[in-house]
């Protein structure tokens, strides 16, 4: 079963009122975080906890990971990426 805001993002719907302040509170990402982005690579556990999961594939065992202005679909076991996107 998908949260709300993971259903929302499937239909090309907004947030909840509200969602946006709590996104604003993060911390963070550190500088270089663009740079451990590629397809093959293991995402760090940092990246992962401050990203935002839009979607998960329970059935592949692929999670999708909003980190800023892009998406990231990744292996959830291992959090080796699967694919980058670059603007979202």
């Amino acid at each position: 079963m998908l949260s709300f805001t993971a259903q929302a993002a499937d239909r090309g719907h907004y947030m909840p009122h509200g969602m946006d302040d709590k996104i604003a509170l993060q911390s963070e990402l550190p500088s270089n975080w663009q740079a451990q982005l590629a397809k093959g690579e293991v995402l760090d556990v940092e990246l992962f906890r401050q990203g935002r999961v839009v979607y998960r594939d329970a059935s592949n065992g692929l999670v999708a990971l909003r980190l800023e202005n892009k998406l990231v679909r990744m292996v959830e076991q291992t959090r080796e990426i699967v694919d980058v996107l670059n603007s979202i």
